[in-house]
């Protein structure tokens, strides 16, 4: 081998050798995808399931059972909120049908209900990139009230049970924008609602909304900063009625399409506490 070409190696060898330590770096920084009840990952498995369990199975979509394909009727979606007074009845509501050709998410609403409050289904809680570009889109058929779709992050909530308790009994109701520990996780406080364009109110077929927003890189709550943690998607159903009805909700879908830095994220000034922190 001549002198030119041991050098062309060499170069070969450590361009190579430095795209992979690239490579293995933005591996190691991606959040690791959600684990389904009952379901125990090697840190190899984690790995796999935060960097390609989502793109090999749903093409990127982080959102579990988004199509309401799995065999268990509602898998993975949040709709019983015994905590949140508004919505304490919710479970009654929300059930899984066949609807226009696609299985999706009903709820439906009996009389005197819709006028006087609403009824929602959420996604499972994913794991959020601060600073991260998400695109979100959501397959609805509105059928007989209007509805709202949103795309919101939660924290971590830093204030003890004590201070969140004092500041509901003193008026500021923030049962509707907090999660209590459950499912294996601590408390949570939304910090960050995007909020998608209307679908058609009393539509008869499907409509699908979209939106892309990003995340802010981090937030005030109590004076404390912290950092979103997790990502949803709700879909609420109202309307100026006593009617009882329907709507119908679908291909959830939210898909990472900027690393952090790629867009400006949301500026840092948040409120002191969460309670002004986004609009019901």
């Amino acid at each position: 081998m001549n002198f030119r070409s041991a050098l062309a190696l060499r170069n070969f060898v450590c361009v190579s050798f430095l795209g992979w330590l690239g490579l293995a770096a933005t591996v190691c920084a991606q959040s690791p995808g959600p684990l389904t009840s009952g379901t125990k990952a090697s840190g190899l498995d984690a790995l796999k399931s935060g960097t390609m369990g989502a793109a090999t199975s749903n093409g990127g979509n982080l959102i579990p059972n988004w199509n309401f394909s799995d065999p268990t009727p509602l898998k993975s979606y949040r709709y019983d909120f015994p905590y949140q007074h508004f919505y304490e009845n919710n479970v009654k509501y929300v059930s899984q049908v066949t609807q226009g050709g696609k299985t999706c998410a009903q709820i439906f609403m009996p009389e005197h209900i819709v006028g006087n409050g609403g009824g929602k289904v959420e996604t499972a809680l994913v794991p959020a990139i601060p600073g991260a570009t998400y695109r979100v889109e959501v397959e609805c058929m509105t059928n007989d009230f209007a509805a709202k779709v949103h795309a919101e992050a939660y924290a971590i909530d830093p204030r003890p049970d004590a201070q969140r308790t004092n500041e509901e009994a003193s008026g500021a109701k923030l049962t509707i924008m907090r999660i209590p520990p459950r499912d294996g996780k601590p408390a949570l406080v939304e910090i960050y609602r995007s909020q998608l364009p209307d679908p058609p109110a009393h539509s008869k077929k499907w409509d699908k909304v979209q939106k892309d927003f990003t995340l802010p890189l981090d937030w005030k709550v109590a004076g404390e900063t912290v950092q979103p943690a997790y990502l949803t998607i709700k879909a609420t159903v109202y309307d100026a009625t006593e009617k009882s009805g329907n709507s119908y909700f679908t291909n959830f879908k939210l898909t990472k399409i900027k690393d952090p830095g790629a867009a400006a994220a949301p500026k840092t000034s948040g409120p002191a506490s969460n309670k002004d922190a986004v609009v019901r």
